[in-house]
């Protein structure tokens, strides 16, 4: 049983507790939560195939998009929330200019633009840990809600959601790797 309730706030809810689109994919990994952690600084690049091909298409070599949205808060352990401000229907996302950090995130209320945030999230259960993936999206306008519409159906279950997929199983395969590894007998 999952020690996060339905009723727990999470740091997504506080970054982005409105949103017009969301996903969400979860991962039962047999490992405890510190090596799940740890290990998502460990996942070879080869076990990104997938998500390695499709950034570097949508980015088209953009190195400051690769690395990845901007962290806006986290809790060693338990929960990162990624996310940024852009028109990301574009060929070539455009991100907004706004200062770093989750004060500036959550204030941005300019129209025409998205405000997009990624939180991944640890829960213990008895089988493990589960690893939660979730997206939210929230248009600060009208106008930004239509022209991000497409783009979220496109990307939904293509792109974003294979990410997603290869990403949880990528963790999965290095967080159980590294368990087996630190829990074999000295004389092994």
């Amino acid at each position: 049983m999952s020690s996060e309730t339905s009723s727990s706030v999470t740091m997504l809810d506080d970054l982005l507790p409105e949103y017009a689109f969301h996903s969400r994919y979860t991962r039962m990994i047999a490992a405890d939560p510190p090596t799940v952690w740890a290990s998502l600084d460990e996942i070879p690049r080869w076990r990104l195939p997938v998500t390695g091909l499709l950034m570097g298409v949508r980015t088209l070599g953009s190195k400051r998009l690769r690395s990845g949205p901007p962290m806006l808060a986290t809790v060693d352990g338990v929960e990162q929330v990624r996310g940024a401000v852009a028109k990301f229907w574009r060929l070539k996302p455009e991100l907004a200019k706004i200062p770093p950090g989750p004060g500036a995130f959550v204030s941005f209320d300019e129209p025409g633009w998205a405000k997009a945030a990624m939180s991944l999230r640890l829960a213990v259960t008895e089988a493990g840990t589960e690893v939660v993936v979730e997206t939210r999206v929230q248009p600060t306008s009208p106008d930004a809600g239509r022209r991000f519409a497409p783009y979220w159906r496109l990307i939904k279950l293509g792109g974003a959601g294979l990410i997603r997929i290869e990403l949880l199983g990528a963790l999965a395969w290095t967080a159980e790797r590294r368990a087996r590894t630190c829990n074999k007998p000295a004389n092994a």
